[in-house]
């Protein structure tokens, strides 16, 4: 999943942060959503729901927001490459995977079969 929010991010595919993913997930354009499961605000949570029910869009649930941010590139690294700051974010969407990679199969497989199990 790095991976591919890494690619996403290159190709300016990833959006962060809530106004950014909400506007992708009502017009549709999102492929993916990813949202932090120690997000504070309850109705973050229920808004970014609701819009992926209603646009049929996969929805992710990351360990933490600090984990999510680094994932997402919201980070200051050191010379060692150790994260040096980071920013916390709930949420984050990808409109764009970039180039086919096996870490995108594997990933859409794993989607493909939570949504099976449903």
């Amino acid at each position: 999943l790095r991976r591919v929010l890494r690619k996403a991010n290159s190709v300016n595919g990833l959006r962060r942060g809530l106004h950014e993913t909400a506007k992708v997930l009502d017009n549709g354009t999102a492929r993916l959503c990813l949202l932090a499961a120690d997000c504070e605000n309850p109705e973050y949570i229920k808004l970014i729901k609701a819009l992926c029910d209603a646009s049929k869009i996969h929805l992710l649930e990351i360990e933490s927001r600090a984990l999510l941010g680094e994932w997402c590139g919201l980070v200051k690294r050191d010379e060692e490459g150790a994260v040096r700051k980071a920013v916390k974010t709930s949420v984050a969407a990808i409109t764009d995977f970039g180039d086919d990679s096996t870490e995108l199969h594997i990933l859409m497989n794993h989607l493909k079969k939570e949504t099976a199990e449903l």
